[in-house]
């Protein structure tokens, strides 16, 4: 495989990063998967850290080098996710209403082709680099309210930006509600095909000049770029803001490349939790949800 691959985060205008991201790759396959931790829920931070573990512990368990069935994988590992975070719910004895929440969106690179998998408002974008407008470009559909009335035309887009219900999802992972976990159909890639994965903070203060900003290049300067123009956007009051985006090339089996900025902190490529107590809470639920091969069962 031959890609070139960025990812950066920041915290806004907040007081804490809940947001969190990781991809990982091997010969044949590459994971990229980001989580933001739900505000107005208790530890929305370790809720994002569970799912970004529990979803890479398993691409590194079962992509050897590569998935027998990406969209399997995709399903049983946010349902893993979701009950790794559930049983962390139950062991701490948080109420059900303040109880740990993320968002999350996956993809899956395999044999030329991508495949995702999301419960919330995270989004993918697919941006075909033979388009030369956004008539080429796909996106994931938000799990949420507003994005109901806008699909059945109450609102407009524009007005959805602004509506005061637009945070409010109706699928995410943690929580009493066992999630509507939706999986792509699987889409052949192109040569210079983007993928971008970003939590709401990045996609929601430029709409559809997101795509614009995209498709800046290289990647090391459109990735950047994009999360100024967003907090610019946004105000002193911005959303934490995450971004990963994979630039596709011609399939070369003999090598791959990654390009990082060299100038960004070390932490924007690390989604860890220094904090000594989530540390510990994160071992805990770890040792009472050992690795299944078999999946989960709802």
């Amino acid at each position: 495989m031959n890609f070139n691959i960025i990812q950066e985060s920041r915290i806004g205008g907040r007081e804490v990063n809940q947001d969190r991201a990781a991809w990982l790759a091997t010969g044949d396959s590459v994971l990229m998967v980001v989580a933001d931790g739900m505000g107005g829920h208790l530890q929305g931070e370790v809720a994002a850290q569970l799912a970004i573990d529990t979803i890479t512990s398993r691409f590194r368990s079962e992509a050897k080098p590569r998935l027998a069935d990406p969209a399997r994988f995709l399903t049983a590992a946010l349902s893993l996710a979701h009950q790794s975070i559930v049983s962390h719910s139950t062991a701490c004895r948080i109420p059900a209403h303040a109880a740990p929440r993320t968002t999350c969106i996956a993809c899956v690179v395999q044999d030329g082709e991508a495949r995702w998998a999301h419960a919330g408002d995270s989004r993918l974008y697919l941006v075909h680099a033979s388009a030369a407008d956004n008539a080429g470009v796909l996106r994931t559909r938000d799990h949420s309210l507003v994005q109901r009335m806008v699909d059945d035309g109450m609102i407009s887009d524009d007005q959805a930006a602004s509506h005061p219900l637009r945070n409010r999802v109706f699928s995410c992972l943690g929580g009493s509600l066992t999630p509507h976990i939706e999986v792509s159909r699987t889409v052949p890639l192109q040569d210079g095909d983007l993928i971008a994965l970003c939590t709401d903070g990045a996609w929601s203060p430029l709409g559809e000049k997101l795509v614009t900003e995209l498709r800046r290049v290289p990647l090391t300067r459109s990735v950047p770029h994009l999360l100024d123009a967003a907090e610019h956007a946004a105000g002193p009051g911005a959303d934490n803001l995450t971004l990963i985006a994979m630039r596709w090339e011609a399939p070369d089996p003999d090598a791959h490349t990654l390009n990082l900025r060299p100038d960004a902190p070390p932490e924007h490529y690390q989604a860890r939790i220094s904090d000594a107590d989530i540390d510990q809470a994160v071992d805990e639920i770890r040792r009472r949800m050992p690795y299944t091969p078999n999946g989960v069962s709802s």
